[in-house]
Parts: structure tokens; C-alpha cells; sequence
């Protein structure tokens, strides 16, 4: 190398390393809550009894994905069958904002529909998981709960024509204490198609991409959380280890394996960690531990994860935010807390709802499912939906 070369390299080099010194570091946002949180009234089909809904804006309205779902009877009280899983959609107001409404009895509520008549899980259950019924009850007592733990992530179609979606769902087979012997299934990857031309009540169909997409004992990516950003889903999974791990893919090659990328010991790498070495994956502080919903806020510039704490029955909102999918996170704290069940699972599944903000306002909608015990020990869900203005 001739002196002037070298000259050249040690000014480019010192210069890179002046920059990266004088680059400021992302903004770490720190939510505050501005003024008290409104109960705007409850999300809500009068006619079912539905456990941990969670929602995606399709197009011109709202999907909402819930887990086990009974009829009402005339009693007011649930009743058979069951089903694992179901959808229905909601409405927004000329603005953008959910359509709540007052009802006949006093109530407020973002009232769902859709056709439901079927009775039959969304996400279907497959063969070999128990299901020549709707609930995916076997003869031994045991059950197939395809309970998905987060909504449905849109692919295409966002803005018209044919939409569609992806959930990624574990194949969890539980006894009737909700153990397992199987703590780290397959995990199934959905896909929804959704025509606007199809009916005013229509809901998606559903596809099966791969039963085993992720493969029994691995990692189950995507199904802990998702969020989509210039072109490119970040899928957030959490196995039993409670190690939280995250892969991205580009929006178009969800169902290409070989196009999947994982974070492992603080870089992005195209071989996947196995459930042993998940350690070096995980990702301090990108919850609080349990379920919950991760966006990016326009408002603050930053990936956002509401949700609540790992081991809870209460309606106690967390939140932690980072300036990049991969972090860094902040520490999660709670924000709000919200009115439980006289149930001894008095509320879980706490969700936000991104999808009904409008106009980067600085706010969130909330939602939590509410299990009260009435009469003879009967349980029935409702579910708050709320609304938080950020300073």
C-alpha cells in the first residue's frame, strides 16, 4: 500500500469511527398515562360467550379472532357446544374509530358479527387432533386448545382486493388441569383469505400452510407476537423455557422457510437456534412475560409490546417500548389497571389495538377478557375495551 493510500484508509477510518461515536442513540420513549384511562364499554355478539379476543384491521373494518366461544341461551346463560376457535367482525365510525354504541340495556358496546351459524373452529382443528368435534375433546379426557396467542398478521391487500393474512398457531394438547406432556408442540401456520365481494357477513377462509410449519420440541416463531414494518414481519415466539425469541422474513416469503432470518447472540443469522440454545437468542425486557400485542407507534417512532406479566389472573397492563424490533427494550411497567372477574380467573388475555387509531393520534385501545361467575357457578366472559391517551 503506498503512503497516500494509507493516508486515505487512516482518515476514512478514523472519520467512521468519529461518526459512530457522535451518532446519537436511539430514543428510549418512557409511556406516561395522560389523564384517566376511559371503559368505553364492552366488544361484544349478545348472542355468544367468547374468550380472549384479539383484532386486525382488514380493509374497511375489524377482525376479531377468539378462542373457545359458546352460544347463549335464552336463559342468558352459555351453553353446548363449543368450539376451539372463532371470528366476527366489528365496524368503524366515519372517523376510524370503533363504532361503539349504546344498547337497550344501559350498556355501551363495539358490537361483532359474522357468520357463525357453522359452529365450527376458524382455525380448523386437523386430523389427529381430536376432531370429529368442535372443541377438539378426546376420549381420555384431554384436549387439542388451538388457543392463538395473537392476531392475525396481514400480508397483502391491506388497502383492497383480496387480502391476505397469517397466524401461526401451537398445537397445544392440554389435561383438564391445563397441563401438558407435550410443552413445545408443532406449531401450524394458518393462512386467511379474504374477498371484500364475498358478503357483508362472510369472514375469511382458512387454509392450512404447514401443520408443522415449526417443527414438535423447536422454536415456535410467530406465535408469540408479530409485527409488520417497511416490507418485513418480525415474528416473536416464546416456548416453554420462556426464553423470547424473534425471526423476520420479508412480507411476501411468509410461507418460504428458506427466507427466514433469526436473532442469536445479537446478530441476524440464516440458521435457526434449536430449543437448547434458545438462550442466545433471547431478548431481556421485550415483555413482561405473558400475553400480549406488539406495533409500532407512529407517534412515538418506536416498536411498541403491551401485554401483561407472566404469571397472572389480573388485568394489570404492562408496556415496554424499543427503537428497533431486536431492541433495545425498556423495562416493562405497568400503566393501567383495569376492573377483574369475581372468577379465581378473574382476567387475562390483555391485548392492544393498534388498528383503531387513527391519524398517528397518541393513543392505544385495550381489551382483556373479564370471567365472572354468576347462578350456579356458571362463568361468563365479557371483554372492556378501553382507551388510553399518552402524554
Amino acid at each position: 500500500m503506498s503512503y497516500r493510500s494509507g493516508l486515505i484508509f487512516a482518515l476514512a477510518a478514523s472519520t467512521a469511527a468519529f461518526a459512530a461515536k457522535c451518532t446519537p442513540k436511539p430514543k428510549v420513549v418512557d409511556p406516561t398515562v395522560s389523564g384517566t384511562p376511559q371503559v368505553l364499554g364492552i366488544v361484544t355478539d349478545p348472542s355468544l360467550n367468547r374468550d380472549s379476543c384479539n383484532s386486525v384491521k382488514f380493509q374497511n373494518r375489524v377482525l376479531w379472532t377468539c378462542r373457545d366461544t359458546q352460544p347463549v341461551g335464552l336463559d342468558g346463560k352459555p351453553t353446548l357446544p363449543i368450539w376451539d376457535t372463532s371470528a366476527s367482525w366489528t365496524d368503524l365510525d366515519a372517523d376510524g374509530n370503533p363504532a361503539v354504541q349504546p344498547l337497550s340495556n344501559g350498556t355501551n358496546a363495539l358490537l361483532m358479527y359474522g357468520a357463525n351459524d357453522a359452529r365450527q373452529p376458524f382455525f380448523p382443528l386437523l386430523p389427529g387432533e381430536c376432531n370429529d368435534n368442535s372443541a377438539g375433546m378426546c376420549p381420555d379426557g384431554t384436549r387439542y386448545a388451538l388457543w392463538h396467542d395473537t392476531a392475525p398478521m396481514v400480508a397483502s391487500g391491506a388497502d383492497g382486493g383480496v387480502l391476505t393474512a397469517y397466524t401461526w398457531v401451537r398445537k397445544s394438547h392440554i389435561k383438564g388441569d391445563f397441563s401438558t406432556d407435550d410443552p413445545d408442540p408443532a406449531t401450524t401456520l394458518y393462512k386467511m383469505t379474504y374477498d371484500p365481494n364475498s358478503g357483508h357477513d362472510a369472514l375469511p377462509s382458512v387454509s392450512v400452510v404447514d401443520e408443522n410449519f415449526w417443527l414438535y420440541g423447536g422454536l415456535p416463531y410467530g406465535a408469540y407476537g408479530n409485527v409488520v414494518k417497511d416490507g418485513i414481519a418480525y415474528l416473536y415466539g416464546k416456548p416453554s423455557n420462556n426464553n423470547i425469541v424473534l425471526a423476520k422474513v420479508p412480507i411476501g416469503s411468509v410461507e418460504d422457510k428458506s427466507q427466514y432470518q433469526y436473532w442469536v447472540n445479537g446478530a441476524w443469522t440464516s440458521t435457526m437456534p434449536s430449543l437448547a440454545d434458545s438462550a442466545s437468542a433471547n431478548i431481556p425486557n421485550v415483555s413482561a412475560g405473558g400475553q400480549g400485542t406488539y406495533y409500532f407507534s407512529d407517534a412515538w417512532n418506536s416498536y411498541v409490546w403491551i401485554g401483561q406479566a407472566g404469571i397472572s389472573v389480573s388485568a394489570d397492563f404492562f408496556i415496554t417500548t424499543a427503537p428497533s424490533p431486536e431492541g433495545p427494550w425498556a423495562q416493562p411497567k405497568q400503566f393501567y389497571s383495569g376492573e377483574n372477574g369475581n372468577f379465581m380467573f378473574g382476567a387475562y388475555s390483555l391485548q392492544a389495538h393498534p388498528e383503531l387509531v387513527t391519524g398517528g393520534k397518541n393513543e392505544i385501545y385495550l381489551t382483556y377478557t373479564k370471567n365472572d361467575v354468576i347462578d350456579d357457578n356458571v362463568a361468563v366472559y365479557s371483554t372492556p375495551l378501553i382507551k388510553v391517551q399518552w402524554q
